[in-house]
C-alpha cells in the first residue's frame, strides 16, 4: 500500500499539468451540476418577489369599502375601516403592509356633471400643487386638466350639490410613480369627459380634494372610505409562502366567513387582486426555467467530461513504460487495474468535493449579482444529486481512459507512442450510432412547425452535434492527412509533408479535435442563444412600451391626439397610439407623422425598412386644411340644378379633437357665404366638404359646382383648395354621383349628375381606397363575414405596404394605421376595450410631462422598466435562466483552450524528439517550425470550423422551435431564428486568435528545444 501511494503520489507530482487541469475539470463539472438546480430554485423565488413588487398594487394588494353608518365622521370611519382591514387581511406573515385609507363622496352633480370630493391624510405632501393647499372647509384642489376644461383657475368658485359653494384654492397634477404606493392606485385620478351617442356618458371630473372638515358640512351626500392593504413581498417570500398570500386573498370573497367586527354600516370586498394568476404565471416560470437550465449545465458537463476523457487518456499514455514495467513483472489483472485507476482516482476525491464548493460559492455569487437583493441561497436535494451524478460520471470517464490503455498490447506499450490503428467494429458502431441519433433529431427539429416547450430534443441536440463535427473533423483530418502523406513528397512542401505524416502516424495529434470541437461548438451555441434572445426581449419590449416612456390616458384617442399636439405642436417629444378592436382586423392607430423622433422601433420587425420611410408610406398624401379664426367663408361659383337649395357643410375638427359642422348656403351663380365659428379661433381642421339639400340632406344634382377659395375672417387659406388632396370620400353613400374632380388653376371643380337625391361627400387628404396599414405578420386584414359591430373600423379597407414581425402594442396581430388617415371625415367610434397612450422620448421636457400630469395621465410604464423586466435584474425567470448559456459559453471556450494548452504540452516532448531528427539531418529551423506549425493549423482550423459549423446550426435549429418564456403570447413577435454572421465572425476571430496563440507558443517551445541531445537523453 504504500509502494502505491508513493507511486501515486511521484507520479501525479511528474504529471503536474494534467493532473491540475483534470482537477478543474472534473471541479468544473460538479460545480456546474451543483450550480444548475441552485439557480434555477434561486431565480424562481427571485422572479416571485420581482413579479409581485411591480405588479400594480390593485392586482396584487386587497381593497375593501366600507360605508359608514349615518352620523359617522370620516376620520372615525376610516378608523373602523383601518381595524376592519387588519382583521379581514390577517394571516398572510407579514406580506401586506398597514392599511391605507382614501375618503371620498358619493357621485353628486356639479360641473355639469358628476363630481366627487376626497380627503386623505397628508394628501398635499404628495401632491404637485399650483396655488396652495385647502386650509379651511369648503376650500378644493382641482386637477389642472380639468380646471382648463372647465375654465376655472385657482379663486374660482362654483356650486356642487349637498356640498354647496367651493372655492378652488390650488391646483394638482396627477403625481408621478414614486408616489404610486402611497395612493396605491393612480387611475383614481382619472378625469373622464364626456362621450356623445351610444355611450352617452356625463362629464366626470378627478376628484377635488379636500380637508375632512369640508365632509362634515355635506347635506345629503353619503361618503365611503376605500381601504387598502399594498402587498410588499419579503425577500424570503417562495411558493409555499405565495400559497397563505393567495389564501388570504381568497378569503376575501367571502367575508362573512372571517366574522369581522362590523358593529356599523357595511364592509366590502372592491379587490381585482389576481394573486392566482400570479401563481401560476410563476409556476410556469419555474418549469420553463427548469427547461432552459438543463440544456447550458448538460452541455457545460458533457464538453467537460470529454475535456477530461482526453487529459486522462493523455496521463494514462504517459504511464505506458510504468505499465508495461508492471506487466512484464507479472502483476495480475486485478492489481493492473488498481494501478491504472490509482491516479485519476485520487484526483477524483480533491475535485469533487472542490467542485461542490465552488457550485455553491458560484450560486451565492450569482445569486447576490443577479437576483433580489436579501435572497437566501436555496439548497434543493437535486443539487446533491447532480453533483453526485456527475462525480460517477468522472469516474466512470476515469474508467474509460485506463481500460483504453489497459487493451493496448505489450509491444504497443513498450514503444511509447501509440500508433493510429484500425478502429474497433464496437467503434464504429457506436459512431454510426451517434450519427444517426443527430440525423434523426435534426430532422425532427427541422419538421416542426411551431415553438414550444423546450424538451429533451433541444437538450441534447447542439451536443449530439457538437460531437458528430468531432468525430467528422478528427477522421476526416486523419483521412485527408493519409492521403496527402502518401502523395508523396514530390509535389509539395517539405513542411508539408512533414506535418501531413505527423497527423498521420500520431494519434495524439488528432484525439484532441473531438473533445475541443465539442466545446466551440457549445460556445457558439450558448452565445448565440443568448443574444439572440436578448435581441428577441428587446423586440418584445418595444412592442410592450412602443417609446421610452408610456403614458396611459382616460381620455379618448381624439382628445390625446389632440393633447400631444398642442403639448408638444412640433413634434419633438410626444406621440399619441391607441388600439381599436373590431370582429376582424385589429389596429393600433398612431400619430406616425411623429413615428420617426418618438417610437422605440425594433430593426428586427422590418430589416432594411427605417421608421421614416414606414411614416411616409402610412401618412395621407394630402395636407388637410387648417382654419384658425372666428368666420369660415367659401367663395363658389354654383352652376349646378339641383332639387332642393344647395348647402355646403363643412366638416371641422377643433384643436380639441372636437367636431364641428359649418353649413353655408349656396346660391346659384357666383358668390361669398360664410357663417361663424367660435371653436375655430384656435384653429379647425377642416377635413370633409360635403354638397346636398338643407342640412346635408339629399338633393338631385346636375352641373358644375367649382370651390374658388376658402375664407377665414375673411382672407383667402393658402393650400385649402390645390394641395389639400381633395376627393370624392372612401365611404361616401353615392359617389357615382360625382363624375369628375379637379382643382386645376387654385380651383376645386365638381361635376355632378346625380338624377336620383344624393349627397357629394369629399374628403381631403388625398386617401385611398384602400388604407394603407403595416400588417404584422399574424394579422388579419379582412372582417369576420359572420360577426356584426357597428365599429367603424369594419368600413374600410385596408392596403398592407409594409409586413412586419410586430407592431406597437399589438405585436404579430395587429396592423398599424396612420391616425389621420383613419379618422379624417369619419367618425372612430370608441370601444372600452381600448387602450390610450401617449408615447414619450426619454428628453421630453419636464414642463411638457406636466402638461400630460395636468390632463390626468399617468405614467403608467417605460420602455427601460419592461427590458429590464425581461432581462435585467429583476427579469423573468426564464431570461434570468439564459444568462447561464453566457457563462456557459466563456466556461467552455475557457476549458478548451486550457485543455488544448495542457495537450499540446504534453505533446511537447514527443514533438521536440521528432523536430531534433529533422535538424540532425540538415532540415532548416525554419521548416521544421513551418512544419509544425502547419501541423497545428491544420488541427486546429479543422476544429474551429467544425466547432463553428456546428453551434450555428444547432443555434438555429432550436430557435426556430423552442418557447422563450413564460413572455411568448399573441401579442409576442416571434424570435428571429437566423445565425448572426458578425457574431459568428467575431467568435471566429476571437477563436482564431486564441488557437493560433497555442500553436505559435508551441511551435517556437518545440523548435527551441530541439537539440541532438534530445536523441540522446531518448536512446538512454
Amino acid at each position: 500500500m504504500r509502494t502505491l501511494v508513493a507511486t501515486v503520489v511521484r507520479g501525479l507530482r511528474a504529471r503536474l499539468l494534467l493532473s491540475v487541469g483534470s482537477v478543474l475539470l472534473v471541479a468544473l463539472a460538479v460545480g456546474s451540476a451543483v450550480l444548475g438546480p441552485v439557480f434555477q430554485v434561486a431565480v424562481t423565488n427571485s422572479y416571485l418577489v420581482t413579479r409581485l413588487a411591480d405588479a400594480p398594487n390593485a392586482l396584487t394588494g386587497l381593497s375593501w369599502v366600507h360605508a359608514p353608518a349615518p352620523g359617522t365622521g370620516p376620520v372615525e370611519a376610516a378608523a373602523d375601516a383601518v381595524a376592519l382591514a387588519e382583521q379581514a387581511g390577517a394571516g398572510a406573515g407579514g406580506a401586506y403592509v398597514a392599511p391605507q385609507t382614501f375618503v371620498r363622496t358619493d357621485e353628486t352633480p356639479g360641473l355639469g356633471g358628476l363630481v366627487r370630493l376626497a380627503t386623505k391624510d397628508g394628501y398635499c405632501e404628495h401632491l404637485e400643487v399650483e396655488g396652495r393647499c385647502p386650509a379651511g372647509p369648503r376650500e378644493v384642489l382641482m386637477l389642472a386638466g380639468d380646471a382648463g376644461l372647465t375654465d376655472f383657475s385657482v379663486g374660482s368658485s362654483f356650486d356642487v350639490e349637498g356640498a354647496g359653494t367651493l372655492e378652488v384654492v390650488g391646483l394638482y397634477r396627477v403625481p408621478g410613480p414614486e408616489e404610486a404606493d402611497w395612493w396605491f392606485d393612480l387611475s383614481r385620478f382619472s378625469s373622464r369627459t364626456p362621450t356623445p351617442a351610444p355611450s352617452n356618458q356625463p362629464y366626470r371630473p378627478a376628484p377635488l380634494l379636500t380637508g375632512a372638515d369640508t365632509f362634515d358640512r355635506l347635506s345629503g351626500v353619503g361618503f365611503e372610505v376605500l381601504v387598502d392593504r399594498r402587498l410588499e413581498p419579503p425577500a424570503d417570500l417562495d411558493l409555499d409562502g405565495l400559497d397563505e398570500v393567495r389564501a388570504v386573498a381568497a378569503a376575501q370573497d367571502d367575508l362573512g366567513a372571517l366574522d369581522l367586527d362590523v358593529a356599523q354600516g357595511t364592509f366590502e370586498t372592491r379587490s381585482i387582486n389576481d394573486i392566482d394568476g400570479v401563481a401560476a404565471e410563476v409556476r410556469a416560470q419555474q418549469e420553463t426555467a427548469r427547461s432552459s437550465v438543463a440544456p447550458a449545465v448538460l452541455s457545460l458537463v458533457l464538453v467537460a467530461l470529454a475535456l477530461l476523457l482526453r487529459l486522462l487518456t493523455a496521463a494514462a499514455d504517459l504511464r505506458l513504460p510504468e505499465l508495461a514495467l508492471a506487466s512484464l513483472r507479472g502483476l495480475p489483472r486485478r492489481r493492473m487495474w488498481s494501478l491504472g485507476l490509482s491516479e485519476p482516482l485520487v484526483l477524483l476525491g480533491v475535485a469533487v468535493p472542490a467542485g461542490a464548493g465552488l457550485g455553491l460559492g458560484v450560486s451565492w455569487l450569482l445569486v447576490e449579482a443577479w437576483l433580489v437583493p436579501g435572497l437566501p441561497v436555496p439548497l434543493p436535494w437535486t443539487s446533491a444529486l447532480a453533483g453526485l451524478g456527475v462525480g460517477l460520471g468522472a469516474a466512470l470517464v476515469a474508467v474509460v481512459a485506463v481500460g483504453l490503455v489497459l487493451r493496448v498490447d505489450l509491444a504497443a506499450q513498450l514503444s511509447g507512442v501509440r500508433r493510429p490503428v484500425r478502429a474497433r467494429r464496437g467503434a464504429v458502431l457506436a459512431q454510426l450510432a451517434l450519427v444517426a441519433a443527430a440525423l434523426v433529431v435534426l430532422l425532427s427539429k427541422l419538421s416542426s412547425t411551431g415553438p414550444g416547450e423546450p424538451d429533451v430534443t433541444d437538450l441534447v441536440l447542439p451536443v449530439l452535434l457538437a460531437v458528430v463535427a468531432g468525430l467528422a473533423g478528427a477522421r476526416g483530418t486523419a483521412a485527408l492527412a493519409g492521403w496527402w502523406t502518401r502523395r508523396g513528397p514530390r509535389d509539395t512542401s517539405l513542411s508539408t509533408f512533414v506535418a501531413s505524416r505527423a497527423l498521420s502516424r500520431r494519434r495524439e495529434g488528432t484525439l484532441v479535435i473531438l473533445p475541443v470541437t465539442a466545446a466551440i461548438a457549445i460556445c457558439v451555441f450558448g452565445a448565440g442563444v443568448y443574444d439572440s434572445a436578448a435581441q428577441w426581449r428587446a423586440s418584445v419590449a418595444a412592442t410592450r412600451a412602443p417609446a421610452a416612456v408610456v403614458w396611459a390616458s382616460d381620455l379618448s384617442l381624439d382628445r390625446t391626439v389632440a393633447l400631444t399636439r398642442s403639448a408638444d405642436p412640433e413634434g419633438r417629444w410626444l406621440m399619441a397610439a391607441g388600439t381599436l378592436s373590431s370582429t376582424g382586423p385589429v389596429f393600433t392607430v398612431a400619430d406616425t407623422s411623429r413615428l420617426e423622433r418618438v417610437a422605440q422601433w425594433s430593426e428586427q420587425w422590418t430589416p432594411g425598412i427605417s421608421t421614416g420611410e414606414i411614416a411616409d408610406r402610412l401618412r395621407p398624401r394630402g395636407v388637410v386644411p387648417v382654419l384658425e379664426g372666428a368666420r369660415i367663408g367659401v367663395e363658389v361659383d354654383n352652376r349646378a340644378r339641383s332639387g332642393d337649395d344647395l348647402v355646403l357643410r363643412l366638416r371641422l375638427v377643433t384643436a380639441e379633437g372636437e367636431v364641428r359642422f359649418a353649413f353655408l348656403p349656396v346660391a346659384p351663380g357666383t358668390g361669398t357665404t360664410e357663417t361663424r365659428v367660435g371653436a375655430c379661433r384656435d384653429g379647425c381642421r377642416l377635413e370633409g366638404l360635403t354638397v346636398g339639400g338643407p342640412a346635408a340632406l339629399r338633393t338631385t344634382v346636375a352641373g358644375t359646382i367649382e370651390v374658388r377659395d376658402v375664407l377665414v375672417d375673411g382672407e383667402p387659406v393658402e393650400g385649402a383648395v390645390s394641395g389639400a388632396g381633395w376627393g370624392v370620400s372612401p365611404d361616401a353613400s353615392a359617389p357615382e354621383a360625382v363624375t369628375r374632380l379637379s382643382d386645376e388653376g387654385g380651383v376645386l371643380r365638381i361635376e355632378a349628375a346625380a338624377d336620383e337625391p344624393a349627397i357629394l361627400q369629399l374628403t381631403a387628404g388625398d386617401l385611398p381606397a384602400a388604407l394603407p396599414v403595416v400588417k404584422g405578420v399574424d394579422a388579419r386584414t379582412e372582417p369576420d363575414p359572420n360577426a356584426f359591430s357597428t365599429s367603424s373600423p369594419l368600413s374600410f379597407p385596408v392596403d398592407p405596404v409594409v409586413e412586419a414581425a410586430s407592431v406597437p402594442l399589438l405585436g404579430p396581430r395587429g396592423l398599424l394605421i396612420d391616425y389621420e388617415m383613419v379618422s379624417i371625415d369619419r367618425e372612430v367610434y370608441d370601444q372600452d376595450s381600448s387602450e390610450v397612450v401617449v408615447l414619450a422620448r426619454a428628453d421630453t421636457p419636464e414642463a411638457v410631462a406636466d402638461e400630460l400630469r395636468a390632463a390626468g395621465l399617468a405614467r403608467d410604464r417605460t420602455y427601460a422598466e419592461v427590458r429590464d423586466g425581461l432581462d435585467g435584474l429583476d427579469g423573468e425567470a426564464y431570461a434570468l435562466t439564459l444568462r447561464l448559456y453566457a457563462v456557459v459559453a466563456v466556461l467552455v471556450l475557457v476549458m478548451a483552450v486550457a485543455a488544448l494548452g495542457v495537450s499540446t504540452a504534453v505533446q511537447l516532448p514527443s514533438r521536440r524528439s521528432d523536430a531534433a531528427s529533422l535538424r540532425v539531418v540538415g532540415v532548416s529551423r525554419r521548416e521544421v517550425v513551418r512544419a509544425v506549425l502547419l501541423e497545428l493549423c491544420v488541427v486546429l482550423g479543422s476544429t474551429a470550423v467544425a466547432g463553428l459549423l456546428a453551434g450555428a446550426l444547432a443555434q438555429y435549429v432550436v430557435l426556430r422551435t423552442v418557447t422563450l418564456g413564460y413572455a411568448e403570447t399573441l401579442s409576442t413577435p416571434a424570435l428571429v431564428a437566423g445565425v448572426d454572421p458578425a457574431r459568428l465572425a467575431l467568435l471566429a476571430l476571437v477563436t482564431a486568435a486564441l488557437f493560433g496563440a497555442v500553436a505559435v507558443a508551441s511551435a517556437v517551445l518545440t523548435v527551441r528545444g530541439a537539440r541532438g541531445a534530445t536523441l540522446r537523453e531518448n536512446a538512454r
